[in-house]
């Protein structure tokens, strides 16, 4: 991964959206990059100290955006910034993005796997005004999602199909499913699964089990985009 020199960007607003902070910075002049990417962001210029972050917008937005938790205290320190203070990024990079002739579209992700998924997402909708996305999104529990009701607005876009599920907790009221994502939740969700294009994020095991279920469907390999982690 060659390295890029960082680039100073101005904090338009931080927004906390229930556990989590919602960041919009204004993009520097002639930056690009692609949905599903990411940078290193810095505190201060002067600081060697980074985290990888993944671009939360899409790159048809004006600005770039970026969701986070408070489960480092770096990120405890970046929820403290203030309008117009400052950011550093280095970027951008990673191969996980849509595809050059992008078709209808299946988002599988797991927790914090939504974040880039939602920039590839919406830069899907902005590209191609007929695709469909189904969005199939698992979670632990409830406290565990990005902003359900974020979420639910999305899902009032004509182009997106959204599908919830929680493994550990049995809400009343709940607008998803309850169990892990499988090959016949997948089945009865999108229609003709095998002509769709897949991209996967979250953790290993989950990226891991979403591709054997995958494999069970018979979903050709040139099909599918994983970001997988640890």
């Amino acid at each position: 991964m060659k390295k890029k020199k960082p680039v100073a960007c101005t904090v338009s607003s931080l927004e906390q959206e229930g556990n989590f902070y919602l960041l919009t910075a204004k993009r520097p002049t002639r930056f690009k990059f692609k949905p599903g990417q990411f940078v290193k962001l810095y505190l201060d210029g002067k600081s060697n100290e980074f985290e990888p972050f993944s671009f939360f917008s899409a790159p048809e937005e004006k600005g770039l955006q970026f969701m986070f938790n408070t489960s480092t205290l770096f990120k405890e320190k970046l929820s403290k910034k203030k309008k117009g203070s400052k950011i550093y990024i280095e970027g951008p990079y990673g191969d996980f993005t849509i595809s050059k002739k992008p078709d209808h579209s299946v988002l599988l992700c797991r927790g914090l796997g939504l974040i880039p998924l939602s920039s590839i997402g919406k830069s899907l909708i902005e590209k191609r005004k007929k695709l469909n996305i189904y969005l199939l999104y698992e979670n632990m529990d409830r406290k565990e999602i990005l902003n359900e009701e974020r979420l639910l607005e999305f899902d009032k876009h004509k182009q997106v199909n959204l599908l919830m599920t929680l493994l550990n907790e049995r809400p009343m009221e709940w607008p998803g499913k309850i169990g892990p994502i499988t090959a016949e939740m997948l089945e009865d969700f999108v229609p003709s699964p095998r002509k769709k294009e897949y991209y996967i994020c979250g953790p290993s095991t989950f990226v891991n089990r979403m591709l054997a279920i995958l494999e069970e469907l018979k979903i050709p390999k040139k099909r599918i985009s994983t970001e997988p982690w640890d």
